[in-house]
């Protein structure tokens, strides 16, 4: 054998264990989490690393559970422009972090959602068009500098690598990359490990759907859909804590429906239980943006309002106590029943806490109560 060709072999084995590597790393990553968006800035991660696979940039689409027909921009990774991709990659290389450094320092400013990531959020791709990600999903395979549809200019087909993710139960999704800024063609191994990514991605971002749909059943009230008192609980501590380092208001609604004992005595559980998710649906229907609604427990309900001062948590009350009292709830058998609901509502003050300012609601929705139910009181 020619010493040229002894010389390829040996790059060949390199390249292949430099791959191996990749998706171990990657995979460690991702068992650090088993929730959707650190495990999806893992995979993003090890694909634009230096370190990793080394693309400019990298997207995640799923398919839309609504709608099969499409998929949906999930997260992305990567620089908006040329200046700022030099700038990062200047200072990577200055610092030579490794992934797990790479993946924690990014993770942790993911929340800032960048111009690509807040492009791609937006994004609905058909899967019958001609992108190289409806492209991947079909054919079922990774595709790399195909497709004429470049998305309005957001992918780079000419180094654009797309494949399939697969889980057990399907196709759920495809991970994208390019290197818009380089110009670089990638290679056969980086096509295939890629395509090897993808496919632990798949299992991954299934695992991840898994996980969350079981945590969400745990954090929420069976009859209602709405979040349970430790859910509120933890949701107003952090709520407070947010209000006290922004140093911005929040307030809290307390809601309770009037003689709901009568209902059960009168009409049975069954009327009450149904009068209670109808409840909560309007209840979810009056509240908007960041504001939140919880079953505090029985008849009783939450809402926590950030950003919330004393008046705008009024209004929503007032909308609150409206949209039960002026239409009947249909219940059990078809039967009709107009009920009302007292509400109580208190902004967070300097010697609050979670607790305290729940208390003070309550209060506030006691004086509701006696005061001939059927109305808003502040505390």
């Amino acid at each position: 054998m020619s010493a040229g060709r002894i010389a390829e072999l040996e790059r060949d084995n390199a390249e292949l264990r430099r791959a191996i590597s990749l998706l171990h790393r990657i995979a460690n990553l991702v068992r650090q989490s088993l929730e959707m968006r650190p495990t999806c800035y893992a995979l993003l991660t090890g694909v634009t690393a230096g370190v990793g696979l080394g693309m400019n940039r990298a997207v995640i689409f799923l398919v839309d559970k609504g709608d099969r027909e499409a998929l949906r921009g999930t997260a992305a990774v990567g620089p908006a422009d040329a200046e700022e991709a030099d700038r990062v990659w200047r200072s990577i290389e200055a610092e030579a972090p490794d992934l797990e450094t790479l993946y924690r320092v990014g993770l942790r400013l993911d929340g800032q959602n960048g111009e690509l990531d807040r492009r791609v959020r937006a994004l609905v791709v058909p899967t019958d068009g001609e992108s190289p990600i409806a492209l991947a999903l079909r054919r079922g395979a990774a595709v790399l500098g195909e497709g004429s549809d470049s998305l309005s200019g957001l992918l780079h087909l000419p180094t654009a690598l797309a494949a399939p993710m697969r889980g057990r139960e399907g196709v759920q999704g495809v991970l994208y990359a390019d290197n818009r800024f380089t110009g670089e063609v990638p290679g056969a191994i980086t096509m295939q490990v890629f395509a090897m990514v993808a496919d632990h991605a798949g299992r991954a971002i299934e695992n991840a759907h898994r996980f969350e749909q079981v945590a969400q059943k745990a954090r929420t009230d069976a009859l209602t859909g709405l979040g349970h008192h430790g859910s509120l609980m933890e949701a107003l501590r952090s709520a407070v804590a947010g209000a006290r380092a922004e140093h911005g208001p929040l307030s809290v609604a307390m809601i309770d429906l009037d003689d709901f004992k009568r209902v059960n005595d009168t009409h049975g559980h069954l009327a009450g239980d149904a009068l209670l998710a109808g409840l909560a649906a309007r209840i979810r229907s009056a509240v908007r943006g960041s504001h939140t609604a919880y079953r505090y427990g029985g008849e009783e309900f939450t809402v926590v309002l950030p950003g919330a001062e004393a008046d705008e948590a009024q209004i929503v009350a007032e909308r609150v106590r409206r949209t039960v009292a002026e239409q009947p709830f249909t219940v059990a058998d078809g039967l009709a029943l107009s009920v009302t609901c007292s509400v109580g509502v208190c902004t967070l003050a300097a010697a609050d806490d979670a607790s305290s300012l729940l208390a003070r609601a309550d209060a506030a929705l006691l004086r509701a109560k006696s005061s001939g139910k059927n109305l808003v009181v502040r505390g």
